[in-house]
């Protein structure tokens, strides 16, 4: 009998656990990142869309959640049915005004649970097992209302078995706190501020979360961990200190479009906005680009923009290799002329045509895949170029690039390339790059300058565990440093010449001058890292 009654419950309430999702999500979606995308730009909370990739694995993962969440759907409707819920279905039992009353419990309580079971789940032996999932979308999308790992969707589901054991609820209640989460959480997750200038300062209202809050929460980690209220933030001082300058930066920004002028107001703020854009329609995107590998932000490639006739077109002018990749790669898997040809001079960037401050229409070669793809590039500053190319039906799914004008740095992060110089002899002896994953910087030898004696290619010999006997080129000798005011402190870094840890801490003395302090007890020994500049023939 119980078999047969999942087979004819269950599937329903499925269907009503996937339209949940479905509908909200769908419609945000829709509505924000693909129909006004161009009008509410300038509301997309961080500065890049993320992957197609990301958006298909948000939706893959929350397609796992609604499976979990119906069974336990379906467990809440046997218990309901062997009479051991306070569930009821006479509203005269309670009356109007407990409705009411029992529907804000649910809320309050959900915040409550939410908020404890959430730091709970971001506890370093917990995290990578639950709730890194969800975490990897840095960037959301309405999609990553339910990416949940199985265990993260459980958890998230007990919540409802708790309060119709606990409290008395009418079933219009049950739908309606059901109807309540996913929207908030499917807005939760829109990456676009909606809410008016002024939200998170008006007392009457700041108790509720900004979409910037949890979006915050997804780009920062440990802050901002409240659902539907910032009490427990506030109290238990989580909250994260750049929030309301966040939210206030989002919700300020001007809207780039054109403005039709009825009034005097109008008249300024159409000055202030063609002043704007003025300053990027004077910005040339001619010149040459690096591009990074969106997984390690490492330099992939220098692409040359020139324009051609009313277009621009774009070349690989110098393709940026890893020792193991070789020299000089073809594109084996692009198709007509550019088949088996040299990537580096290929014409891979061409038909763009300016429209305001973007240059539109364009197709863009990816030479490892040969796909090609249709689209669409803009300036976010002089030295910025977004770069988006679309896939898919109609275009729906699109990545976004960010490239940097060859030659600039940013002066404020030890991320980049590194010449390391010998104590004794003064010169350079190894090539280091840095990298800011997630907010900890990581570092990794690229190259090491050798006298004869040495050999070509040597190992960690002194190195112990799994590093023992690596190739010193490639090995990670830096690792857990983390920002605390101008210093990056309480890392880690390896000597390969002797396989010894060292606590470590550095600093930037200017751009191009990097101070690195390793630590033996009470002892100490400084050296200086000298910025290794990009050159037109050489990586490094």
């Amino acid at each position: 009998m119980e078999a047969k009654n999942f087979i004819d419950v269950w599937p329903n309430i499925y269907l009503f656990d996937l339209l949940r999702y479905l509908i909200p999500a769908s419609i945000a979606f829709v509505l924000f990142w693909m129909i006004g995308k161009n009008w509410w730009g300038h509301l997309f909370i961080q500065v890049n869309f993320p992957k197609s990739k990301q958006l298909w694995k948000e939706f893959a993962y929350s397609m796992s959640t609604v499976i979990i969440f119906s069974l336990v759907g379906f467990c809440i409707y046997s218990a309901e049915k062997a009479g051991i819920t306070l569930i009821y279905y006479n509203i005269n039992d309670y009356g109007v005004a407990y409705m009411i009353f029992s529907f804000i419990v649910t809320l309050v309580f959900h915040d409550l649970y939410f908020y404890w079971t959430h730091r709970l789940m971001h506890h370093k032996k917990l995290f990578k097992y639950v709730h890194r999932v969800h975490h990897e979308s840095t960037n959301p999308s309405p999609w990553a209302a339910y990416s949940f790992h199985p265990w993260e969707a459980f958890v998230q589901a007990v919540v409802l078995p708790i309060m119709v054991f606990a409290l008395p609820l009418h079933p219009l209640t049950i739908f309606l706190f059901l109807t309540y989460m996913i929207v908030r959480n499917v807005i939760g997750h829109l990456g676009f501020e909606i809410l008016p200038k002024g939200f998170t300062k008006n007392k009457l209202l700041n108790w509720n979360t900004a979409i910037t809050h949890h979006n915050m929460h997804h780009e920062h980690f440990h802050s901002n961990y409240g659902l539907y209220f910032t009490w427990w933030d506030k109290l238990m001082k989580t909250e994260n200190a750049k929030y309301h300058e966040a939210f206030d930066e989002v919700t300020s920004r001007p809207k780039a479009c054109k403005l039709k002028v009825k009034s005097r107001k109008s008249i300024a703020a159409a000055i202030l906005i063609l002043m704007s854009s003025t300053a990027l329609l004077g910005q040339s995107v001619e010149g040459r680009w690096t591009t990074y590998n969106e997984q390690t932000g490492s330099p992939l490639s220098v692409i040359e923009i020139v324009k051609s006739g009313n277009s621009i077109e774009g070349k690989v002018s110098q393709i940026l290799l890893e020792p193991f990749q070789g020299e000089d790669p073809v594109c084996t898997k692009c198709t007509g002329e550019r088949k088996d040809k040299k990537v580096v001079g290929m014409n891979f960037f061409w038909g763009f045509k300016q429209n305001d401050n973007s240059w539109g229409l364009g197709k863009i070669l990816d030479p490892e895949s040969g796909e090609i793809y249709t689209s669409k590039i803009w300036m976010n500053d002089a030295n910025t170029l977004q770069v988006r190319g679309y896939a898919g039906p109609l275009n729906l799914f699109y990545r976004t690039q960010t490239w940097k004008r060859e030659g600039v740095i940013d002066e404020k992060t030890p991320a980049g390339i590194w010449q390391t110089i010998d104590d004794n002899w003064n010169k350079v002896k190894s090539i280091v790059e840095i990298k800011n994953i997630d907010g900890e910087l990581k570092g990794f030898i690229r190259k090491i300058f050798l006298l004869p004696h040495e050999g070509t290619d040597p190992v960690c010999t002194g190195c112990d565990g799994e590093l023992k006997n690596t190739k010193v080129v490639g090995m990670k000798i830096i690792w857990d440093f983390k920002k605390e005011g101008d210093k990056w402190v309480s890392g880690k870094i390896l000597d390969p010449g002797n396989g010894n840890v060292y606590t470590s801490s550095l600093w930037l003395i200017d751009s191009d001058t990097l101070k690195v302090r390793g630590y033996l007890g009470p002892f100490y020994r400084s050296q200086i890292w000298k910025r290794a500049m990009n050159s037109k023939n050489s990586r490094y």
